[in-house]
């Protein structure tokens, strides 16, 4: 596993939504020092790993997606990542647009 990468992709995610180190810190209850370690290709628990995915609003499979080579549906996991952004009524406009072009292509 490319740790370095998933403190990567942590860190990426973090500034995307805005959020600093100290902030995510404290949403996963771990200390700024192990944060900021996570982010430099640290190990840690897959519970605090867990956690980090819920506080960014990803899954662990998204945050792991470019760390771990074992045939991850790359494509998948980004639709999911950007769907999990949207609200209710946009998901379900992407859904109706999923069904309508599945029906049109059978």
């Amino acid at each position: 596993m490319n740790l370095n990468g998933l403190g990567r992709r942590i860190k990426r995610e973090r500034l995307k939504r805005g959020i600093t180190q100290e902030q995510l810190a404290e949403k996963v209850d771990i200390s700024v020092n192990f944060m900021s370690l996570i982010e430099n290709g640290r190990n840690m628990s897959v519970e605090t790993l867990a956690n980090i995915a819920v506080a960014l609003g990803v899954t662990v499979d998204y945050l792991l997606s470019d760390t771990v080579n074992v045939g991850t549906d790359v494509i998948s996991e980004q639709i999911v990542h950007n769907l999990a952004t949207l609200n209710e009524d946009e998901k379900l406009y992407f859904l109706n647009m999923i069904k309508q072009y599945k029906a049109i292509n059978r």
